[in-house]
């Protein structure tokens, strides 16, 4: 099976097992998500208006990928925080850092719009941790922690609790604490 064929597969399954979720759900709940509209702005525009994402923006704008977060399709951006790029250090530099840094970016990527209740629903139907293939061809896992979300990188790098969510027109980003792919540049 293609990695494409298997994420429009998973894709399939969690909007089959949101939609099943959501219906079992109480008022309180359906009247809170029904305020949750996707705003006007891009993903790109979305990162760009938060403070804390401006490593993540710089990102985009060096590797040239602006105007694939400006456009569809749909994506899901798990978007380390500034202090999270901040552990990368400072040993990024011209163009092969700048490709590093693009090759992190891409594993914090999924297809798809997928709310964060969208994977809680998938968690709790799969009994436990969920996982989704990246842009990079890595893999996410998704679990619950109490309330919380976590998320950690193929390896398990640093799983990261991701505490809210941006909605825009083709894409939904979580700043997450951590940064999800252990990359080092050749020496």
């Amino acid at each position: 099976m293609t990695i494409a064929k298997r994420n429009r597969s998973v894709l399939a399954a969690l909007a089959s097992i949101s939609l099943l979720a959501m219906s079992a759900c109480s008022e309180d709940f359906e009247t809170m998500e029904a305020n949750k509209e996707p705003g006007s702005d891009s993903i790109a525009a979305m990162i760009a208006g938060n403070d804390d994402l401006s490593s993540v923006e710089a990102v985009l704008e060096t590797a040239g990928l602006v105007g694939a977060f400006d456009a569809a399709p749909y994506y899901t951006v798990f978007a380390p925080t500034d202090n999270a790029m901040e552990a990368l250090g400072d040993d990024f530099e011209g163009e092969e850092g700048r490709a590093a840094l693009a090759a992190i970016l891409r594993e914090h990527v999924v297809p798809g719009y997928l709310t964060r209740e969208d994977i809680a629903n998938a968690i709790e139907a799969n009994g436990g941790s969920v996982e989704m293939a990246t842009m990079g061809n890595g893999t996410l896992t998704f679990s619950m922690d109490g309330d919380a979300l976590r998320v950690a990188g193929t390896n398990g790098e640093d799983g990261a609790v991701i505490e809210s969510e941006m909605l825009g027109t083709n894409g939904v980003v979580f700043p997450v604490d951590a940064v999800l792919k252990d990359v080092t540049l050749a020496e």
